[in-house]
């Protein structure tokens, strides 16, 4: 019992360790200048630019295209394309991830909030590497708008080099 007991106490310590308090100008926390966008912010689009936002109101993501087509690449090729949108909502945009659907996809975002009327990029690039034949992947991004994701589509057909 004395066992449990202590184990019980050191665990408490040990947390007790990680919580961070007070106000210290060193801190990691995220401030008011930091460009870091935390999950709160994503999941509540009243804290991206307007605290007296409503939950109506979220950012819009309206892309140029959502889809493209590589056509035929060869093998062991590496192609990218880009993804351009605009903020058209009325807050903040807060992009919180783009999750590739296969690791030969790597999507690159913008990390900082997109004001009401910007423009912004998503980078994808493809490793054709051991792919070949018909490919199709998404690129699902995740941000504070109404819906909570989108998805980017694109396709390649690759030919073997064999």
């Amino acid at each position: 019992m004395k066992q449990i007991s202590f184990c019980v106490l050191a665990f408490l310590f040990l947390a007790s360790c990680n919580t961070k308090s007070g106000s210290n100008e060193n801190s990691n926390s995220t401030t008011e200048n930091s460009t870091e966008i935390s999950n709160e912010q994503i999941n509540n689009p009243a804290t991206a630019s307007n605290p007296t936002a409503t939950p109506t109101e979220f950012a819009i993501m309206s892309f140029k295209n959502t889809e493209h087509n590589f056509g035929d690449i060869l093998e062991n090729q590496k192609v990218e394309t880009t993804y351009e949108f605009t903020n058209t909502g009325k807050v903040d945009l807060l992009i919180n991830d783009c999750r590739a659907s296969c690791g030969c996809t790597v999507p690159n975002w913008p990390k900082t909030p997109i004001k009401p009327g910007a423009s912004g990029v998503i980078k994808v690039v493809f490793d054709s590497a051991g792919k070949s034949g018909e490919n199709n992947k998404i690129v699902t991004v995740l941000a504070n708008i109404k819906e909570g994701s989108i998805e980017l589509k694109f396709k390649a057909s690759v030919r073997s080099l064999k």
